[in-house]
Formats: structure tokens, C-alpha cells, sequence
């Protein structure tokens, strides 16, 4: 008996060791979303990324233990799952339901850039995994179900099945201006096309970055311009959108630029390099300035956003409350804008590039570095793609 005593101590010893040590592992896993469980309405969290941290760890973690590098933009679904754009790791993630995050378009081994499989792209598509990106921007849900990607630098449209992420091409082949009149899916090119749009008709609506235009492809596959002569300035206010002219980022190696969201019979784009927002009617054509007064800056809130200051204005959403918002990139902040009264104001971020310690802070205290996108979840929460702090960030609605 006394030799066995300190065997079954030990025993014992151990099982409360492990005990402790499951625990700790539990509080662990509970403890990692706790801030963001936790947030105060208008209070602000890391929701996916290692703040400051880019680059890639794989795919099975938890979205808060997982590295991404640039997000663009987020896309809820009605399975409940989150997709979003990994730009500078040229994939396509989701979110599940667990929180983990998985790759769902992209090379994985090793992490690089292409133009669809590595053995040509087939008539009727491919999967996800054998698919690869150049640097993917915005994804738009069709009315068919089907997630429309944005492929900026293969200036293309895709699609992907949510079900089994399965990818084809719906229009654009290499660089270039083409197709307006006939079939987008035969004769459509783009020069990194950034952002799309869809009405409740189904037509959608593309901002093709370097060519300078708004082009729409209508229900039967026809594409056509709507907007932009194809020069680079700021000009036809007041007058057809065919005459106007646009700025975004043009050269060799641009950034991402310009947005578009449909709201109610008109279209809202942000001219980024004009530091601007303009209207379009659909009714008339006619193209009209929304917020900034062409200069460049950040000021105003709470008065007219025509007479704001705007820093590269890109992507845009409608929020819950039927307000535009913008993710104000070069000045680190996310604006909105209420199109009853046109009264401007700050939602996130401080005007100060950078990055805050903590979460559970009020987002307009949160520090952001360059956001380029902006998304709303079915709760009316908002998303910051806090793109150069390698993070994606939730406000609490």
C-alpha cells in the first residue's frame, strides 16, 4: 500500500495537470474573438488578421490567427460564410462557420500569381484550386447565386459556384479596349476593370479602370460604355455622362482605383484620383457631383460634402441607414454621406495613418493604414478592408 500511494498521486497529479491544461486551451479558443464578442455599438476589432502583419500561414486557423496581405473586399452569403479578397496573396478565402478561414481560388504551393490553370484555361472552367489570380479586387453575388469576381490584374470577370467553387470566365481577355455593341462573353477587354455593380434588372455595371470608362453589360451578354470619352480629368458635371471624363490610376503599375454601387436608379462612383464622388442618373445619362471639391484633403464633416475635402475616395457601399459610404483611403478613413440632406461625417478612423493598440475602441479612434474597401453584413455591422495593417476590421453596429 505505501509503494502504490505515490503512483496513484501521480496519477492524480497528472489528470489535474491535463485538466488544467484543457482548460487553459479552452479559455484559449474563447478568448481569441472575445474583444470583437464583446464590442459596444460603434466600438471596433480586429475580425480577420495579425494587425500589422502580412503575408500567409495557411488555411484551417481561427480568422483572427490567420495572416492575409491587402484585402480588398468581403462578401456575405446567404449560407452564412464570408468570402473575401486576399489581393496581395492573389486568392479568394471565406470564412466559415467555425471561423476558420479557407482558400477557396488560388495557388496555395506556393502562394503566386496567374491568369486561370496553369495548363490553359478550359471552354466550361475549372476548379478554384487549380485556378490561379493576379491580384483580385471585388465580388458582387448575381441574383443566380454565383459570386461575380472582379479580376483586376487578368482584366476579367469570373464566376465562382459557392457550392463547390467551380470558375469561368464571363467576359475580357488581355489588356485592352474592345467590345462595346456585341457579346461581352466573345468580345469584351478591359484594362483593369476594379469594381462592379449590379440593378435590380440585372444589368451590371463596371468600372473599367484604365480605359476611363463606366461600361455595362445588359441581361442579354451586350456591353456597352456609359460613362467617360476614355480621357483622364474631371470634367462634364451637369451635362451626359458619355462627355465626362474620369481619374483613376493609370500607368504601369497603378493601384486598384475607382468604385461603383447602384442605389435606386442611379449609379455612385468614386473618381479617386479627382478626389470625388459623382452621381449618375440612369434615367437621363446625366453625371453630377455628389462630395468633394476637387482638392485634395479631408475635411468638412458635418457639413455639405460638396464643400469637403476628400482624400482618394474607392470603394463604395449603402448602408443600412440608406447612407453612402466610402472607404477614404489615403486618409485613413471610412466617410458617409446622407443623400437626403448631403451632410457628410466621419464613421471610422482618425485621419492618421497607422494602427491602435487595442480593440473595444470607438472606430472613430481606431487607426487606419490605406482601407480600400467597405462591406455590411446582414446585421447592419460595418467592415473596414484596413488593407496596409494586413487586417480586416468590424464596427459594431
Amino acid at each position: 500500500m505505501s509503494m502504490m500511494a505515490p503512483t496513484i498521486i501521480a496519477r492524480v497529479a497528472l489528470v489535474v495537470a491535463l485538466g488544467v491544461v484543457a482548460t487553459a486551451c479552452e479559455d484559449e479558443a474563447e478568448d481569441v474573438d472575445r474583444s470583437c464578442e464583446s464590442l459596444a455599438s460603434g466600438e471596433g476589432c480586429t475580425w480577420i488578421g495579425l494587425p500589422g502583419e502580412e503575408g500567409f500561414n495557411g488555411d484551417g486557423l481561427h480568422r483572427r490567427k490567420t495572416r492575409v496581405a491587402q484585402p480588398q473586399d468581403l462578401l456575405w452569403l446567404p449560407d452564412g460564410t464570408a468570402w473575401f479578397t486576399d489581393f496581395n496573396n492573389f486568392l479568394i478565402r471565406r470564412v466559415l462557420e467555425d471561423d476558420t478561414i479557407e482558400t477557396m481560388v488560388g495557388s496555395l504551393d506556393p502562394i503566386f500569381p496567374g491568369d486561370g490553370p496553369l495548363d490553359g484555361i478550359p471552354p466550361g472552367g475549372a476548379n478554384g484550386s487549380d485556378w490561379l489570380l493576379n491580384h483580385p479586387t471585388n465580388m458582387v453575388l448575381t441574383p443566380e447565386g454565383k459570386i461575380l469576381v472582379v479580376a483586376w490584374h487578368n482584366h476579367k470577370l469570373l464566376t465562382v459556384d459557392p457550392g463547390d467553387g467551380h470558375v469561368q470566365v464571363m467576359c475580357g481577355g488581355g489588356a485592352g479596349f474592345a467590345g462595346d455593341g456585341g457579346p461581352a462573353a466573345t468580345g469584351a477587354l478591359f484594362k483593369q476593370v476594379n469594381d462592379a455593380t449590379l440593378d435590380d434588372a440585372g444589368n451590371v455595371y463596371l468600372v473599367d479602370q484604365q480605359n476611363q470608362r463606366i461600361r455595362r453589360i445588359d441581361p442579354q451578354g451586350i456591353i456597352e460604355t456609359i460613362a467617360g470619352t476614355g480621357a483622364v480629368g474631371h470634367e462634364g458635371a451637369g451635362g451626359p455622362a458619355l462627355d465626362a471624363t474620369f481619374s483613376w490610376a493609370a500607368g504601369s503599375n497603378p493601384n486598384p482605383s475607382g468604385g461603383i454601387v447602384h442605389h435606386q436608379g442611379k449609379l455612385y462612383v468614386s473618381d479617386t484620383e479627382a478626389d470625388a464622388i459623382r452621381v449618375i442618373d440612369l434615367a437621363s445619362g446625366q453625371i453630377d457631383d455628389l462630395a468633394g471639391t476637387g482638392d485634395n484633403g479631408s475635411d468638412g464633416d458635418g457639413g455639405p460634402a460638396l464643400q469637403a475635402k476628400i482624400n482618394a475616395p474607392r470603394d463604395l457601399e449603402i448602408g443600412p441607414d440608406g447612407d453612402l459610404y466610402f472607404a477614404e483611403t489615403d486618409a485613413g478613413r471610412v466617410r458617409a454621406v446622407d443623400l437626403e440632406t448631403g451632410i457628410i461625417r466621419t464613421v471610422v478612423g482618425t485621419g492618421e495613418l497607422g494602427i491602435e493598440a487595442h480593440d473595444g475602441v470607438p472606430a472613430t479612434e481606431m487607426q487606419l493604414r490605406r482601407p480600400f474597401g467597405i462591406s455590411f453584413d446582414p446585421e447592419g455591422n460595418l467592415y473596414v478592408m484596413d488593407s496596409l495593417n494586413g487586417r480586416i476590421v468590424k464596427v459594431a453596429k
